[in-house]
């Protein structure tokens, strides 16, 4: 079995750059949050490969937004606009 990371994209066998810190947008209900994970990222299209437990980091967001959000700074707004 082998044990080593890839260093290809699965999806469009582009180039991983290893080990990146990257912030992901985690929604409940009409509040957004963003949570920092570790991941390896396809310098071509995008694709984030999350390392483990960064999962779970991301499902404790969400739940710090639905039962803490009233204690947690905010540091802006989201409007939803509906344009004509």
């Amino acid at each position: 079995m082998n044990d080593s990371k890839p260093n290809k994209c699965w999806r469009c066998l582009g180039e991983l750059k290893l080990d990146q810190e990257v912030q992901i947008q985690v929604r409940e209900g009409d509040d957004v949050g963003f949570v920092t994970v570790r991941a390896d990222v396809c310098e071509q299209c995008g694709e984030r490969l999350l390392h483990p437990g960064m999962s779970a980091r991301l499902l404790k967001g969400q739940s710090i937004l639905r039962h803490e959000h009233s204690s947690i700074p905010a540091i802006g707004r989201v409007y939803n606009l509906h344009v004509v």
